[in-house]
């Protein structure tokens, strides 16, 4: 970095002082006299005190709204505010468009490293098929360079939800190139907004998108040759796992397709449920689990939800089943033959 682009001081204070109420007062009296005498403050402002009215003349002449009169520096004349302003605004804007030159000269400069960082970046992929990425910035830029280059499939899991659709985003700028797109989530949404605009946007342009009760952590595959996972340590700290390794990539590109087959295919709503007691996929991976002899809690974190909607669908799964118990539930749901995986005909 040259000493040219060194980043703004943004700690000095502002040299511009601010209008108060005194500073207005005292420009109404100078505008109705034609000057404000200065040496005289008890005649020309009697409701201030002697410091308000000094504070209140020095911030008028710093914002150049009074000038002293020609050989008579006591009579302050009021000025034109727009004439003030002009002069006053001239340094700011001058000073800004030098931060402004000194971004882009910034800018330049780290965008000059860039060949390096891709050289290096293909240099780490031959030498490191799994990589730990915990800074986000670092890990969203890999993510971008990897998803531009996406020719073939962008598979996504994303058991939060999707974002809004933004321009640049991987998943239609990979349906622009001729790519196929698949889109695993919990459940479509089905009231209005920025989930449900995005999902009838994909599936518009072609992309195909799957809902299923239970997800694993998210994730994405690029071109079934290079995956990026979520990652949580120990402490509580995240990353993103870059995975490059042909035979790891493969694993999970088939336990994806186990998933896909599964999933209940979306069409910008909710599936239908099939008529059926339990019909509901929900319903039925709770059916699943209260089968496991999973906790409440562990159920409502699994399917994504609050602990409160979680014991909602467990009081309804004892209703339909007419148990006395989530034993009592699991051991007839298992008896029907609803705790199988996947959407029942």
């Amino acid at each position: 970095m040259t000493g040219g682009t060194s980043l703004p001081d943004t700690t000095a204070p502002d040299p511009v002082p601010r209008l108060d109420t005194a500073a207005v007062r005292l420009f109404d009296l100078a505008l109705a006299n034609g000057r404000l005498d200065r040496s005289r403050p008890g005649q020309e402002a009697p409701d201030l005190d002697r410091e308000q009215f000094d504070r209140a003349c020095e911030v008028l002449l710093r914002l150049r709204l009074l000038r002293p009169a020609p050989q008579r520096p006591d009579q302050l004349v009021p000025m034109s505010p727009e004439l003030a302003a002009a002069g006053v605004t001239a340094p700011l804007e001058r000073e800004i468009a030098g931060t402004a030159e000194r971004v882009r000269a910034i800018r330049e400069e780290f965008g000059a490293l860039m060949p390096r960082y891709r050289s290096a970046r293909r240099g780490t992929a031959r030498h490191d098929p799994v990589e730990l990425l915990t800074d986000p910035e670092v890990a969203a830029a890999v993510f971008a360079e990897e998803s531009a280059r996406c020719r073939q499939e962008l598979f996504t899991v994303t058991p939060g939800g999707l974002p809004a659709a933004t321009d640049g985003d991987p998943g239609f700028a990979a349906l622009g190139r001729g790519a196929r797109l698949r889109t695993l989530c919990r459940a479509a949404p089905a009231a209005p907004g920025p989930q449900r605009e995005r999902i009838d946007r994909l599936i518009a342009a072609g992309a195909a998108y799957r809902a299923l009760p239970e997800l694993p952590a998210p994730a994405t595959v690029i071109d079934r040759s290079t995956a990026f996972l979520a990652h949580r340590e120990p402490d509580g700290s995240t990353g993103t796992v870059l995975l490059r390794d042909p035979g790891a990539v493969a694993h999970l590109c088939q336990a994806l397709d186990l998933l896909w087959a599964a999933a209940v295919p979306c069409h910008g709503r909710r599936p239908a449920a099939t008529g059926g007691p339990l019909a509901s996929g929900v319903h039925r991976a709770v059916v699943r689990m209260l089968a496991e002899g999973a906790k409440d809690e562990v159920i409502a974190r699994r399917l994504g939800v609050s602990l409160r909607t979680c014991r909602r669908h467990i009081a309804e799964i004892l209703e339909t089943l007419q148990a006395d118990s989530r034993f009592q539930a699991g051991v007839l749901a298992e008896r029907a033959g609803l705790t199988t995986a996947g959407p029942q005909p």
